[in-house]
């Protein structure tokens, strides 16, 4: 049974059907006889018998060299790769032109898309928690505006280099309510509005859960002598400490109306907070090339910052605390969520040490993956109009 190919023949020249290898071998047989009696002969004969001995060797090794498959097949070129064009499935191995070859078709690769789901109601309780944490700030502001010393202000290396100016206290908290409702605006045309309105209560809420405790725990005096400070009632009852929490709750916590009129919350400072946190919300949720957008929101927090400060509404260790407390938790939770394997409880993980941690899990178990900076409108029209920007890093 000969395995060569057809009369095309291979690299070093053409072998004929079956016939042409046996034909060779006999002539190779019959010159060695040859060969064997004419010993005595010239050189020039024994030359010839050695040429002869090469090329039946040189036979034996082309025919032993021949490729096992057959290059002429029409469905496979040159370089044995299977040609284009060829219908799917597998070869019939009873076809003259298949030569039992078998194609097996390989599917590309399927990856599902990571999912972002709303789950609205686990977003309406991540607010249920800011606003708890909200009200337990100002019942905790209530029970501490009674512990407020009578003396002078602390030594401050900010507050004893500038001079007083009464209207810096109207212009942070001006600046306070732009950055805020800017920020509410970003994030209502954000595809992924529910996760982030999320995400930012919760934030909100442990800020103010540490506040709550940082500012009783540790009272200062007044930094501003010439700041209202409602009378002591000398006593604290429930009745007392519910009317002080609505009335503060009424002016969303801000003076500029005239309802926050006690004293005593500033370790730390939630004017900082509330400024660092809307910049860290723009800068991680819009486009790198909306820089122009980071910027300005940057400028904002610096000056609302600098206006508390001129104005005596903090101290500037209030202030330290405040951005350094806002940014470690931003960044903490950012860094639990767009990883998966922090999701995961182990020995190795020691965020899952975080009190906190378990709320984590439950309100970010169901987000896979890094949310991504899609911009939509959030009414059913128009829908033309968008945003869209898978590429975190633009």
């Amino acid at each position: 049974m000969v395995l060569g190919g057809g009369g095309d023949g291979g690299r070093y020249g053409s072998v004929g059907e079956s016939e042409g290898p046996v034909t060779d071998t006999q002539h190779c047989a019959a010159g060695t006889s040859r060969s064997g009696t004419s010993r005595s002969g010239t050189s020039s004969s024994a030359s010839s018998v050695v040429d002869e001995s090469d090329h039946c060797h040189m036979n034996h090794d082309v025919y032993q060299r021949q490729p096992l498959l057959a290059n002429h097949d029409p469905y496979i070129n040159t370089n044995g790769v299977i040609k284009d064009g060829v219908s799917g499935g597998f070869y019939d191995n009873s076809s003259s032109t298949s030569n039992g070859m078998v194609k097996i078709p390989i599917p590309a690769p399927h990856r599902e898309a990571p999912r972002f789901p709303k789950e609205k109601f686990k977003t309406f309780l991540a607010f249920l928690f800011l606003l708890s944490n909200w009200i337990f700030t100002t019942a905790s502001l209530a029970l501490t505006h009674e512990k407020v010393p009578d003396y002078k202000p602390l030594p401050d290396v900010t507050l004893d280099a500038i001079t007083v100016q009464e209207w810096g206290l109207n212009v942070s908290e001006i600046i306070i309510i732009i950055s805020v409702y800017l920020c509410v605006m970003v994030i209502i045309f954000h595809k992924h509005r529910w996760i982030l309105f999320r995400r930012i209560f919760l934030m909100m809420g442990l800020l103010y859960f540490y506040r709550s405790i940082t500012m009783y725990v540790t009272v200062l005096p007044v930094a501003n002598p010439n700041y209202y400070c409602s009378p002591k009632a000398n006593y604290t009852g429930p009745l007392l400490v519910a009317k002080r929490v609505i009335q503060l709750l009424s002016g969303f916590g801000l003076s500029i109306n005239g309802q926050h009129t006690f004293c005593g919350d500033y370790i730390y400072s939630g004017h900082t907070v509330c400024l660092v946190l809307a910049y860290l919300v723009v800068r991680e949720y819009t486009p790198r090339r909306w820089w122009l957008l980071h910027w300005c929101f940057a400028l904002l927090a610096v000056t609302g910052v600098v206006m508390v400060l001129i104005a005596r509404g903090h101290y500037t260790v209030d202030c330290l605390i405040g951005y350094y407390i806002t940014t470690r938790i931003f960044y903490t939770y950012h860094t639990l969520a767009n990883n998966a394997v922090l999701k995961e409880s182990g020995s190795n993980n020691f965020f899952e040490r975080l009190w906190w941690y378990p709320l984590f899990s439950r309100f970010e178990r169901n987000v896979q993956g890094v949310v991504p900076r899609h911009y939509e409108s959030p009414l059913p029209w128009p829908r033309r109009w968008s945003s869209k920007n898978p590429q975190r890093t633009s």
